[in-house]
């Protein structure tokens, strides 16, 4: 089924997965988004040092691996990921939940899920094809953290992930660095792209979507009003939240038109009513 960002229904997507029930950015996330109908995932790719998407929120990897308890990650801090090939990364175990996590509901379970490995980008998507998930992939902002001349290659490398997996009508491509995002729309025209802003922007969507060549408008929802949502639907540009993790909130927005919502709680959505876009 290709993405559609404009639907009679809103798409619920689960942020990195089903992160309230398994560690983010895991294939096991994946994998209870699905088991709760979620309609697509987002997730957050970096690069490893011989250049590979890997999945990654942060830009260190002592969060959620446990690269601290690793001798090789400790000689050579700090443990960022670029430091360290696909091969090493292999070595760790993302299969942790975070101390710091919102919206975590499942509180105790902590070893159910050890021994899930920091997925690539192309396991992640091809995974996803077989459930018939769709993806919001969000490139993360390395512009100054990672090397300049690795930087530089993100949007390209996670552009050939897409089209090598024929994931090219089931993805969206979004980021906060918004030359990210123009850079996609440049590098593959036919995939929707989305700029991310933090909750207290205060730019006009519309024109940043206009100027960006932008299909969607994923905004944080605490400063949100119905007539930024209205403004930017007039306009045919889609408005996708994060993260919304109550269902009452779920509902306010779809009410004001928002195409849909990123939740730690997919499963929360499905009782609370919202119903699949998938058959």
């Amino acid at each position: 089924m290709c993405l559609s960002l404009h639907n009679d229904r809103p798409v619920v997507w689960g942020h990195r997965g089903c992160r309230s029930l398994a560690p983010e950015n895991t294939l096991a996330s994946l994998e209870l988004a699905h088991a709760h109908r979620a309609d697509g995932w987002e997730l957050d790719v970096v690069l490893t040092r011989d250049g590979v998407p890997v999945l990654l929120h942060d830009l260190a990897l002592l969060r959620t691996t446990d690269a601290a308890s690793r001798a090789a990650f400790r000689a050579d801090p700090p443990a960022l990921p670029w430091r360290f090939t696909l091969a090493e990364l292999r070595e760790l175990d993302a299969g942790i939940f975070p101390r710091r996590m919102c919206g975590r509901k499942d509180a105790g379970r902590d070893g159910a899920f050890r021994g899930q490995p920091i997925p690539t980008l192309a396991g992640a998507l091809a995974r996803s094809r077989e459930l018939g998930l769709w993806v919001n992939i969000e490139i993360k902002d390395v512009a100054a953290a990672m090397p300049a001349g690795l930087a530089r290659t993100i949007v390209a490398r996670t552009l050939d992930v897409v089209r090598a997996q024929g994931m090219e009508e089931m993805v969206v491509v979004s980021s906060f660095n918004h030359g990210y995002v123009a850079e996609s729309k440049r590098g593959a025209p036919h995939v929707p792209v989305g700029f991310l802003t933090p909750h207290a922007w205060t730019g006009d969507p519309v024109a940043t979507a206009r100027a960006l060549g932008a299909d969607a408008w994923h905004p944080g929802h605490r400063r949100l009003t119905p007539q930024l949502v209205a403004a930017a639907r007039g306009a045919g540009i889609a408005v996708t939240p994060y993260t919304v993790n109550e269902p009452e909130r779920m509902r306010r927005l779809t009410e004001w038109g928002a195409s849909g919502f990123v939740t730690d709680n997919p499963q929360d959505a499905r009782a609370a009513g919202f119903v699949p876009l998938h058959p």
